[in-house]
């Protein structure tokens, strides 16, 4: 899948997740994939649970840096489970069947383009994948399981 598919896919599916778990963060995201695009190798420089200057002190766990990095690696490998099912089809076929595992982007009526749903052992690795992603960038325990579900939840939940 070439850069440009694959940063608008992330970019899609990194706003929806966040969308589900910290809706709040939306004014945050753009500014958030500009800077994951312009350097994605770069870590995060919050650990996952900040203080915003407001409130008593209160602590709010910021996702927006940490969906990207971690969608991308599972986009990464949907797209190479999608290669070994469908062969060597064009990067934007690849992207638009990755794209339509993701529920919000499932047409039920598209039965030309259907792509079989993910197995058991399949979710398991983007569980896996989304996981240790959100760790290797030193995300909160409880952050990491509520970013992995969110992931792994949009894939699984109402297929077929």
């Amino acid at each position: 899948m070439d850069t440009q598919i694959m940063n608008q896919l992330v970019g899609e599916l990194s706003r929806d997740t966040l969308s589900e778990v910290a809706p709040q963060e939306l004014p945050l995201f753009r500014a958030a994939s500009q800077a994951y695009f312009k350097n994605p190798g770069v870590l995060p420089k919050t650990g996952g649970d900040d203080m915003l200057g407001f409130g008593a002190g209160e602590t709010m766990s910021l996702f927006a840096p940490y969906v990207l990095p971690a969608v991308a690696e599972v986009v990464k490998y949907l797209a190479g489970e999608i290669k070994k099912a469908f062969g060597e089809e064009s990067a934007s076929l690849i992207g638009e069947k990755v794209k339509s595992l993701f529920k919000k982007y499932r047409n039920p009526d598209d039965s030309k383009n259907k792509v079989p749903p993910l197995t058991a052992e399949q979710l398991a690795q983007v569980q896996v994948i989304a996981m240790k992603e959100a760790r290797r960038l030193r995300l909160s325990d409880k952050n990491t399981k509520l970013l992995a579900n969110a992931i792994t939840g949009s894939l699984a939940v109402g297929r077929g």
